[in-house]
């Protein structure tokens, strides 16, 4: 069961502790959504823009996909990201992890199939984060752990009542956890814990996963100012394509480019210790506030209807939706790692890396290297 509309006033939710208190005081974690009228945030940014960032190239205008593209994502059922953004959030993991902990991860995935019984040829975070959406319809499916339903009006509940049973996004991430860590489990049982877990913790950074409204966004049909027209979008897939691709610069391709890669990267590398190990439900109270500050903050959002038109979303939002874009995908990344580098680290001697994994020049340093145990978390959706 989706989307049910609320008249309550929409409230802030607490500040996510993890954040230092300079970012603590930025605006997008401090202002509720209207019920009605324009969004949140004005032409042009005011505090709510430093919280994020990374600046887009000036004069890069909306990426035009091809209209087959835009029919297929459309058609498509939600999903977190997208190859791109996905891919994203796992490449700069990749990078981030100790060498013992990424040759365990290739060890892991060593042996791994497609669909089909097939080797899939996965070696990496970045393509392993894809698996979960590959195996949409499949008996191997779980729907409900892609995404939080988190209210995005009123107060948040007192306890998650969206996360029945734990079965949601933010609900996956410890028990799944503990299933890759437990050496006991037989290798495609820790390798699909791997896999799911690459995938969620992207999922439960993308702010429409942990928001309970029209339906993920797919029910809000938007276009594009500064763009051709004719296209229309979901709310939902222009978060997980259209924005991101425009955010890293990837012009069509479904593969991060390496400077985009490379900022990234750069980023994560920056996080400070206490975001990195701030738990899943934290994530969730934070992809939740940016969807009523960022996200739902188009003109004329209301809390209990969806817009009957396409809207138009401005080219301001668009800017600041590419930096909540980077912001996320990098923090998604880093903790991504600082998680498996937690669970995976061994204090036996790694096996040795291959040549090309030891000159990795993104290779992290030590200061991943934890060993304080696996916070409590909350739950996941897809």
């Amino acid at each position: 069961m989706r989307q049910q509309f609320t008249t309550l006033t929409p409230a802030p939710l607490p500040r996510p502790s993890s954040w230092s208190p300079a970012e603590r005081d930025k605006e997008p974690f401090s202002s509720p959504l209207p019920r009605s009228g324009r969004g949140v945030g004005g032409e042009g940014g005011g505090r709510g823009e430093t919280l994020i960032s990374a600046r887009p190239r000036s004069g890069t205008g909306p990426l035009i996909l091809a209209a087959g593209l835009v029919v297929a994502l459309l058609a498509a059922p939600a999903a977190a990201w997208g190859p791109l953004g996905h891919r994203a959030v796992g490449a700069v993991a990749d990078a981030l992890l100790t060498p013992g902990v990424r040759a365990e991860v290739a060890r892991l995935l060593a042996d791994d199939g497609d669909g089909s019984g097939r080797p899939s040829a996965r070696a990496t975070l970045a393509e392993a984060s894809l698996w979960a959406d590959e195996i949409r319809g499949s008996d191997a499916d779980r729907p409900a752990w892609h995404y939080d339903n988190m209210p995005v009006c009123g107060a948040a509940p007192a306890q998650p009542s969206w996360c029945p049973r734990g079965q949601c996004a933010s609900g996956r991430i410890e028990p799944l956890l503990a299933q890759l860590a437990d050496r006991t489990q037989p290798m495609e049982q820790r390798r699909q814990a791997l896999k799911w877990i690459a995938h969620l913790v992207g999922d439960l950074h993308q702010p429409l996963h942990a928001a309970d409204y029209a339906q993920g966004g797919t029910l809000v049909h938007v276009e594009f100012a500064g763009a051709r027209q004719g296209s229309t979008w979901t709310l939902h897939s222009a978060w997980d394509i259209r924005l991101v691709s425009s955010a890293l610069h990837a012009g069509g391709s479904q593969q991060p480019p390496v400077p985009a890669l490379k900022s990234l990267i750069a980023r994560a590398r920056r996080f400070a210790p206490g975001q990195l190990d701030a738990p899943a439900s934290e994530w969730v109270t934070e992809s939740n506030r940016l969807a009523r500050a960022v996200v739902l903050a188009y003109p004329g959002f209301a809390c209990d209807r969806v817009p009957a038109e396409a809207v138009l979303l401005p080219v301001h939002y668009q800017k600041r939706a590419q930096r909540v874009i980077t912001l996320q995908l990098a923090l998604a990344g880093a903790r991504l790692a600082s998680i498996l580098n937690r669970v995976l680290a061994s204090s036996s001697s790694p096996p040795p890396l291959p040549r090309s994994a030891q000159s990795d020049p993104t290779a992290p340093s030590d200061r991943y290297r934890t060993s304080r145990p696996v916070p409590a978390a909350a739950r996941p959706r897809s």
